[in-house]
């Protein structure tokens, strides 16, 4: 799966420093993006010229670290909805700026941001066409591009 690798790995690393000044190391491949107790999938769909998804997917503590820089609260698990609110951020710029390497017109949906179930981890009638894999403070986060059929 070779899909704008590089792009998603620049804009992944880019959006991580600037907005959190959180180091993003990539990991390599095979690791595996299950659903967990604690995770939480983010996803915004993409339709136009280009139809698909941009998945972010992630654990709880690694979202709560996004939301203690986002929201300038204090390092600790915080609350749920400030994490789903970090992932919904993420998902959303990630999600955007993968959209602009596209072919024109595509539009964005809103994002949205659940915990992890087998189902969100598969898009129907969608083939995934890239997945990225980062550390970050130990924890992994999950990057994929799923293309409609």
């Amino acid at each position: 799966m070779q899909f704008l690798e590089e792009e998603i790995l620049e804009i992944t690393e880019t959006t991580w420093q600037s907005m959190l000044g959180l180091d993003l190391t990539p990991r390599a491949l095979p690791a595996t993006m299950g659903p967990a107790e604690g995770h939480l999938t983010g996803k915004v769909k993409i339709s136009g010229a280009w139809t698909g998804a941009v998945l972010l997917h992630g654990s709880h503590e690694l979202a709560a670290a996004a939301a203690a820089v986002i929201f300038s609260t204090e390092p600790g698990p915080g609350t749920k909805q400030d994490s789903l609110d970090a992932m919904y951020e993420l998902t959303n710029i990630i999600g955007g700026n993968i959209k602009s390497l596209l072919p024109e017109p595509c539009q964005l949906s809103l994002p949205c941001v659940e915990s992890t179930t087998e189902a969100h981890l598969k898009i129907l009638g969608m083939e995934k066409v890239s997945e990225l894999v980062f550390d970050c403070q130990e924890q992994p986060l999950f990057v994929s591009v799923w293309q409609g059929q």
